[in-house]
């Protein structure tokens, strides 16, 4: 059984916003996507067969999830480890996602995504995609469309059908020429804006003029740039409770436990933001000496390892906290941190990827294989 079986495809346009992912890579006839059917049907070729049909099923559904658990897969099975999915415990109900063996070790592995986004905002969110999907539509030969702002008065669907046909009334009024020449002696500000409203939308529309060369070729999405976003603080509020969610679901186990999340925060992922929900508001300062590999903690712990009362989550060996974003896997962040006050204590010298562990006050990195490495990414056409 192949992820994405072989067959004939013609479909060269684009993705939606609002595409499943997993239909628009079985349909899609793009270089990039018939690479990225070739890297996951690779890594669906190792995953247990007795669970391939279900594990399957559940891509078609949810893709993201699904692709960052069947990367821990790969990752962990290219170390010299053997992954065994949804195994028993004696004191729960529940199944982790994995039982790891292998290079004398044995443990289990719990993988999950850590969003910043809540239910309301996730449908705000689909609305949006909605409608960039339609406004894609817009027959407009001469201009990009600079969606400058995009309000909804109401929380039900507005008519995008609407918007397009306003759109398109509109935009012949106006002169790619002209506009370019105004602009010019005038500057930005001379740029035309279209204003859509009625009783569910406000919508703020630049025209930015084609080049001369790109006018009226069809296949050209009309959108050329979307509303710019503003943020306060980062991710480390949602890959915290993310952890703290998964770190007490099994009760007591009887082997170390490895919980890996994926952070997809709309605000990005960096060192900051990991160390914050690891260690919470302390400083963290280089020494002098940084070749030790090293860096000190200032203040006291008040993360997902320990607060002001003390050692937390000790059921948990260790953390990974990766930024995975499948046009960018040969560079994919990530961060293999060792629990400092574990029950269970997780031999990292066992494992090839990046390690770090926190030692009297101190961050103490010592460094391994690439994810390009470890899983031998050259060897494909990722150029995307």
């Amino acid at each position: 059984m192949k992820l994405f079986e072989n067959k004939i495809r013609t479909d060269k346009k684009p993705a939606k916003h609002n595409d499943n992912e997993f239909d628009f890579f079985d349909r899609s006839d793009s270089d990039e996507a018939r690479v990225v059917r070739g890297v996951l049907n690779a890594w669906f070729d190792n995953y247990p067969k007795n669970e391939k049909s279900e594990f399957k099923k559940r891509f078609g559904k949810e893709f993201s999830s699904s692709l960052y658990e069947l990367f821990i897969h790969e990752l962990f099975i290219k170390q010299g480890f053997t992954l065994e999915p949804h195994p028993k415990l004696e004191n729960s109900s529940e199944k982790p996602d994995f039982l790891a063996k292998g290079n004398g070790l044995e443990f289990y592995i719990e993988v999950k995504e850590s969003t910043d986004k809540t239910d309301a905002e996730r449908a705000i969110d689909n609305m949006t995609n909605q409608i960039y999907d339609l406004v894609n539509q817009t027959n407009s030969p001469n201009f990009f469309l600079h969606i400058e702002e995009l309000n909804f008065k109401k929380g039900n669907q507005p008519s995008s059908k609407k918007v397009v046909r306003y759109l398109e009334s509109k935009l012949p009024e106006y002169n790619p020429d002209l506009v370019l020449a105004n602009i010019d002696a005038l500057g930005i500000n001379a740029t035309p804006i279209i204003r859509f409203e009625d009783e569910s939308l406000f919508m703020m529309i630049k025209l930015m003029p084609k080049p001369a060369h790109a006018r009226g070729i069809e296949d050209i999405r009309p959108i050329g740039i979307y509303p710019s976003r503003g943020f306060i603080g980062g991710a480390g509020a949602s890959i915290k409770s993310a952890l703290s969610k998964k770190a007490t679901r099994y009760g007591e186990l009887d082997k170390p436990f490895l919980i890996c999340i994926n952070s997809k925060s709309i605000r990005g992922t960096d060192n900051y933001d990991v160390m914050n929900a690891l260690l919470g508001n302390v400083n963290i300062s280089s020494l002098t000496n940084p070749s030790n590999g090293s860096e000190l903690i200032e203040g006291e712990m008040n993360g997902f390892f320990r607060d002001s009362i003390g050692p937390k989550y000790t059921k948990v060996s260790a953390v990974m906290i990766n930024r995975f974003i499948l046009g960018h896997i040969k560079d994919g962040k990530y961060w293999f941190v060792k629990h400092p006050f574990a029950q269970y204590e997780l031999d990292f010298e066992k494992f090839e990827i990046n390690k770090i562990y926190i030692e009297k006050k101190k961050i103490i990195f010592k460094p391994g294989k690439t994810i390009r490495e470890i899983l031998e990414l050259d060897r494909y056409e990722l150029n995307f």
